[in-house]
């Protein structure tokens, strides 16, 4: 009666090699989990100040709306002003065309504050059609008490101070300020997120924040997309 054949015996690395691949498996995947979290916040905007209160404004149609009706929004601001001969209309210029590409984002809006407590509802209005830009679009052209503005501006959205334009240094009577010229994002929590200086002269530079400003509206968007705004709970 033949025996059966011998078992061969159990090489040990037939044992503990696939044991030895999953462990290094998991360890690369780990250590990749730890380098996209490290270029994730790399490219993450930082968190530059926050918006705390909200603010009653008249909008370029007459309208009173306040800041709060667009809780839950990205929002791209701006400060300018409608008799401005410098860099305003060239900032909202730039801005159009960002609106352009990002219209089928509903949860992006457009505020430009004027600085101009004699901008008049009809001068907004002008202002912005005069630019192409349509009465309706989800971009607010807004006035409102001076000193609330501007302490908003400075304080919340962390842009520089208005001065006075000295006037031996004037284009013409109407160029009375030196402003900010910066657009601010803010993140759909109220967090401002960047200050992205889009019209500095220097090509290389405007170029640089053109696209960084389009990279930081992207992040912010897919933010409020993974985690949308909740109201609290009424009390």
């Amino acid at each position: 009666m033949n025996e059966p054949p011998a078992k061969t015996p159990l090489h040990p690395l037939s044992i503990w090699a696939p044991i030895i691949i999953a462990v290094l498996g998991i360890v690369v995947f780990y250590n990749y989990l730890i380098y996209r979290s490290r270029i994730d916040k790399q490219d993450r905007p930082p968190v530059l100040g926050r918006l705390e209160k909200d603010l009653e404004l008249t909008e370029r149609s007459g309208k009173k709306v306040h800041l709060e009706e667009l809780k839950g929004k990205v929002l791209v601001i701006s400060w300018v002003f409608t008799r401005c001969p410098r860099g305003c209309a060239a900032v909202i210029a730039k801005l159009k065309k960002l609106h352009e590409e990002f219209a089928n984002e509903p949860n992006l809006h457009f505020l430009s504050f004027t600085l101009d407590a004699d901008d008049t509802p009809e001068m907004m209005k002008k202002f912005a059609s005069g630019l192409g830009i349509a009465d309706g679009a989800n971009w607010w052209f807004l006035n409102g008490d001076k000193d609330a503005v501007r302490k908003f501006m400075t304080s919340q959205v962390q842009f520089r101070p208005v001065q006075d334009m000295p006037e031996k240094d004037r284009l013409s009577p109407d160029d009375k300020y030196i402003h900010d010229l910066r657009v601010a994002v803010i993140d759909h929590l109220g967090h401002v997120r960047g200050l992205e200086d889009i019209l500095n002269p220097d090509p290389e530079f405007a170029k640089f924040w053109d696209e960084r400003i389009r990279k930081d509206l992207r992040h912010l968007l897919d933010e409020q997309k993974k985690n949308p705004y909740k109201a609290p709970a009424a009390k």
